[in-house]
């Protein structure tokens, strides 16, 4: 469906229980996002969500193939 971009796992014991390593980890995630899309111009970035946005919900038929 193209919602999520990543999913960031969470400590042993989960994120309530290790709140720092939790952070650090969501640190990493969003710092390698940016970095993904730091050379892109102001416009580019408003294009790509543009199109992520309008592309929610989109789907393709397909035909069965019939027997």
């Amino acid at each position: 469906l193209g919602v999520i971009d990543k999913i960031v796992n969470e400590p042993v014991g989960g994120a309530h229980r290790d709140h720092k390593q939790m952070a650090a980890f969501l640190k990493r995630a969003l710092n390698d996002a940016f970095r993904q899309v730091s050379d892109l111009k102001v416009k580019e970035l408003l294009d790509r969500r543009y199109e992520r946005l309008q592309s929610y919900g989109r789907y393709t038929d397909t035909k069965a193939d019939a027997k």
